[in-house]
């Protein structure tokens, strides 16, 4: 007898008003498989893991768990049936301990309705043992380590007796070692009969993990396949189409610039700030793109927040134009011709409830002032060429940004700092949770602005970002700029290999 999925859609389809976001999609699971889900954003991934979860009712299809139907748009009967998800920003309580959020809402409780705390920490350290997790079940879950934080959460799911786990982005923000860590306790699921759906925008981490793959684009199911049957440039097509993958693989062939003009905007001089980082040098060039990798923990992201003001340094210089710069704010910088695009656009870089035109114009509320009223025409037409310049989709500066897809959010995080044509942009990790269609665009738009004549520092971790998009590639490791390279004369083996240095 043939065994049935564990979870599977057939023909699932999501209308809202005139626009389709899923349609006739079908995926199924089944005991011990991971299966990768990629797209572009917009493809429709979400709304297919919100109908599959039963956050959200189809238009029409049908879901079955483990061969039975199932109810449509009820997540508890769905959470109930063993079907979980975890999503790419945490969903716990971080002032709770690690063994209450495992048991949050659902306590095992004694007479008279008292908690039952010895019970449940045998259930807790039952559920660590059957699954090979160490993790401190008093610890506040909001101190964790971000990937200890997904263990939390899929170890509440498997509490629930979870035998299907959907996991969203959920490599985001770790550090490569964490990465593995957490794609070793996926086998470790997937040895135990779990199945999981895993949606990365990573390729390396969908071929590393998965054993089958199904691709969509533009709310559509467009293949399927076993990972060991397909290759990476097929996949980026069938994401992104003939147009984008074209473009993505001329931006991989780009020619360098390093030390564009030769103009240095940007000098540091053994800056050094106690316990954090210490003697970083290095020059910035006008008209070149300067990245800076390593491990997270290396100190990059408070490096750059440092050369923005936002945090200070204990001792050496800064130069900004051959001009002493110490900047006690992040205004100062700005003033100087400083843009900074922040790590996380979600808490740090964008008002997710405002509109696109209204975010565009965030860094240049000044040039829009008129006493102490703004000059709304001005603001939205500027905003109007920003929309086109860019190609944010939809191109509706009405729009509210958190309704925008991951990359587009980004376009206009950019071009928020781009409106004030900074002689300095600074970038940290500018294409977290981006798919390959928008990076491509992305990597266009910050090499246009190197070629206007600003200087470019990018932070990243993401090595094939940083050997495509680099003019020059300088490595951090524990606080240290150990290394410095044309981006034309290293390969990448040398750069990891720098990366896992430890210094003294």
């Amino acid at each position: 007898m043939t065994q049935a999925p564990l979870i599977s859609g057939r023909s699932l389809t999501k209308v809202y008003g005139h626009l389709i976001a899923l349609r006739d999609a079908n995926l199924a699971v089944m005991p011990g498989e991971a299966r990768g889900l990629v797209g572009s954003n917009g493809a429709g991934k979400s709304t297919l893991i919100k109908i599959l979860t039963g956050a959200t009712a189809p238009t029409r299809g049908a879901v079955e768990v483990a061969g039975e139907a199932a109810p449509l748009g009820d997540p508890k009967e769905m959470i109930r049936r063993g079907v979980a998800c975890i999503y790419q920003h945490a969903n716990l309580a971080p002032a709770m301990s690690v063994m209450d959020n495992l048991f949050l809402g659902r306590q095992p409780r004694q007479r008279f309705g008292l908690l039952d705390r010895a019970r449940q920490r045998r259930e807790a350290l039952d559920l660590l043992e059957r699954h090979g997790v160490d993790l401190d079940l008093d610890a506040a879950v909001g101190a964790l380590p971000t990937v200890q934080q997904k263990e939390v959460e899929i170890l509440k799911a498997l509490a629930l007796d979870a035998r299907v786990i959907l996991m969203d982005e959920p490599t985001a923000w770790l550090a490569a070692s964490e990465v593995a860590k957490l794609h070793a306790t996926i086998r470790t699921l997937k040895a135990g009969g779990v199945g999981v759906v895993y949606i990365s925008h990573v390729l390396d981490e969908i071929f590393a993990l998965c054993d089958t793959l199904t691709i969509m684009r533009d709310g559509c199911v467009v293949a399927e396949n076993t990972v060991a049957a397909i290759d990476r440039p097929t996949v980026v097509h069938l994401m992104v189409g003939e147009k984008l993958a074209r473009e993505s693989d001329e931006a991989a062939r780009q020619k360098r610039r390093a030390r564009g003009s030769g103009e240095v905007r940007l000098r540091a001089s053994n800056l050094a700030k106690r316990g954090v980082f210490k003697d970083v040098s290095f020059d910035l060039y006008a008209g070149e793109i300067f990245c800076i990798t390593g491990l997270i923990g290396s100190k990059r992201t408070e490096l750059v927040r440092t050369l923005f003001g936002s945090e200070s340094f204990d001792s050496g210089s800064l130069e900004v134009d051959g001009r002493p710069a110490a900047f006690s704010s992040p205004s100062r910088a700005i003033a100087r011709g400083i843009g900074f695009v922040p790590e996380d656009r979600r808490r740090e870089g964008l008002m997710l409830e405002m509109t696109v035109t209204e975010n565009l114009a965030m860094a240049m509320l000044d040039r829009f002032r008129q006493g102490f009223m703004l000059r709304r025409g001005r603001m939205v037409e500027a905003g109007r060429k920003a929309i086109s310049s860019l190609s944010i989709q939809p191109p509706d500066g009405t729009k509210p940004v958190n309704l925008l897809s991951g990359g587009n959010q980004q376009k206009v995080l950019v071009g928020k700092w781009l409106n004030r044509a900074p002689r300095i942009l600074i970038l940290d990790e500018p294409t977290v949770g981006v798919d390959v269609g928008a990076k491509a665009e992305i990597y266009a738009i910050l090499r246009r602005e190197r070629d206007r004549g600003a200087a470019v520092l990018v932070v990243s971790s993401d090595l094939e970002e940083v050997m495509t998009l680099a003019d020059r590639i300088g490595v951090m490791v524990a606080g240290r700029l150990v290394a410095v390279h044309d981006a034309e004369a290293v390969q990448m083996d040398e750069i990891v290999r720098e990366i896992g240095m430890e210094t003294a």
